[in-house]
């Protein structure tokens, strides 16, 4: 359903003139503090089932956006694979200038996991870190700035085995 909607939705940005797009995939959401969190006992383990249901997502978008570049003349994209920036930021959190890649910045709860940053949704009491430059995820559901800014780079101007068939970039160099 939700890649139909999504399609019709490209099909209708085409009529209209749309040509260039660009996608990002959902990746391991099972590994967001929010998720994580519903794994029973001490794991620290992501949600297996969610990270299945996403990679689901990810290989259904990639063969619908294959089908339209064959359907419709002129159709092009660039997709990013978000699981290769998160297997390399978590195995090597240094090399992105990381140092806690499981907690969330900004909540409560085991990893940071219960939104309740800012004293939201009815629960005030809440932990907030230092310096959110060296987290992963700022809440329990949203990366950092400083990691937003990584993920726009390497959709910008990534090689191919994380941003493909092109990076946005190449996409868009002959407008």
């Amino acid at each position: 359903m939700v890649i139909g909607n999504l399609t019709a939705s490209i099909e209708e940005i085409y009529k209209v003139g749309g040509r260039k797009f660009g996608f990002m995939s959902l990746g391991q959401l099972g590994c967001t503090p929010v998720l994580r969190i519903l794994v029973p006992g001490n794991s620290s383990s992501c949600l297996e089932d969610a990270n299945a249901l996403a990679e689901l997502h990810d290989k259904a978008l990639y063969t619908a956006l294959q089908e339209l570049q064959s359907k419709l003349k002129g159709f092009k994209y660039a997709k990013h694979n978000i699981s290769v920036f998160l297997s390399e930021s978590v195995n090597d959190p240094l090399k992105f200038g990381l140092k806690e890649v499981n907690t969330a910045c900004c909540g409560s709860g085991r990893y940071g996991g219960i939104s309740s940053c800012g004293g939201k949704r009815g629960v005030t009491e809440f932990e907030l870190c230092e310096d959110p430059n060296e987290y992963l995820f700022f809440d329990s559901g949203h990366f950092t700035d400083k990691v937003n800014g990584q993920i726009a780079e390497l959709m910008w101007s990534g090689h191919p085995n994380v941003t493909g068939p092109c990076n946005l970039k190449e996409l868009f160099s002959n407008i």
